[in-house]
């Protein structure tokens, strides 16, 4: 199967080969300069500064690193028709992806835990989310990430190798059964299920929250109160956008773990790389939309450029 995606990707017609290449190389150039501009407005806005930004900006890293150290050579890949960068090469561009993709699920898996505990339980967020301590766990998170990533490199084969229905380096899930499944429970499945739960609960409270204000007619409270479900929100929506992209790719991953060989058509494989690239290009949009301060901050800083 890998053979005949090899020749399909050689073998393109010049206007596929422009279609495709264009289109990956502007989602590159988006997720490089959307993720920096949204580093650069929480640089420049003091106001912007907060502790749940300060996630937003490990997040942003992740997909910055993504957009720097894989999505090029998939654009470049897409154009000439193969790999050209050697295999050694190709082991590191694929444990990055792979690296870069499970630091920003955990990442924000940790969103969703600090966004509990500053609604659900506040007294103890002042204590367990100081910013030195957010920066820790940013740490505690890149090094999860590659506790997960590294082990491929002690197979008797890496597995990180150059598929060319994706036209990118990946990792080969049929090669070892039981480290998909492990990644699949622990990297994938804990951390989403726990996201799912801190968000219900989160929201929950601040419904519950919102009737008790209303009677009170507390509106300062309920002021405060809406401003974090705002928040929680944008986060939230961070959340749904990374999981209506990487859940097509787990779904595709695990029928192939099951059947033990490729079983898509290249054009399903070229969908699930574009997928994996577009998480990393889609988040400052989410901000622009769902974050008033954000939207503000980046019209101000496009008009100074343009």
């Amino acid at each position: 199967m890998k053979e005949s995606f090899s020749k399909e990707l050689a073998l393109r017609t010049d206007a596929l080969v422009w279609i495709e290449t264009v289109l990956l190389a502007l989602i590159n150039v988006v997720a490089f300069f959307g993720n920096l501009l949204t580093c650069y407005a929480v640089y420049r806005n003091h106001s912007l500064r907060t502790l749940p930004n300060m996630l937003v900006i490990a997040l942003d890293v992740s997909d910055i690193l993504m957009s720097i150290f894989c999505m090029p050579f998939s654009v470049v890949t897409l154009f000439r028709g193969h790999w050209i960068f050697g295999e050694s090469f190709c082991r590191f561009v694929g444990f990055g992806a792979f690296t870069f993709g499970f630091a920003s699920l955990q990442t924000m898996g940790l969103i969703a835990v600090s966004r509990y505990y500053c609604v659900v339980k506040p007294e103890k967020y002042a204590v367990l989310f100081k910013k030195q301590r957010a920066l820790l766990y940013i740490a505690v998170v890149w090094c999860v990430a590659l506790v997960g990533s590294v082990p491929p490199f002690f197979f008797n084969n890496s597995g990180f190798e150059f598929h060319p229905g994706e036209a990118m380096c990946l990792y080969t899930f049929e090669r070892n059964i039981t480290y998909a499944v492990f990644l699949g429970l622990i990297y994938i499945a804990a951390p989403l299920t726990v996201i799912k739960i801190c968000y219900a609960k989160v929201f929950c409270s601040v419904s519950q929250s919102n009737r008790v204000f209303s009677l009170q007619n507390n509106l300062q409270q309920l002021r405060a109160n809406v401003e974090e479900a705002k928040v929680t929100k944008t986060l939230a929506a961070v959340m749904v956008g990374f999981t209506c992209c990487w859940l097509p790719i787990s779904v595709m991953d695990y029928i192939d773990v099951a059947q033990g060989k490729s079983t898509f058509s290249r054009q399903a494989y070229l969908t699930y790389g574009f997928l994996i690239y577009l998480s990393s290009a889609i988040n400052p949009f989410i901000y622009g939309v769902t974050n008033k301060q954000f939207r503000r901050e980046y019209k101000a800083i496009l008009s100074q450029i343009l």
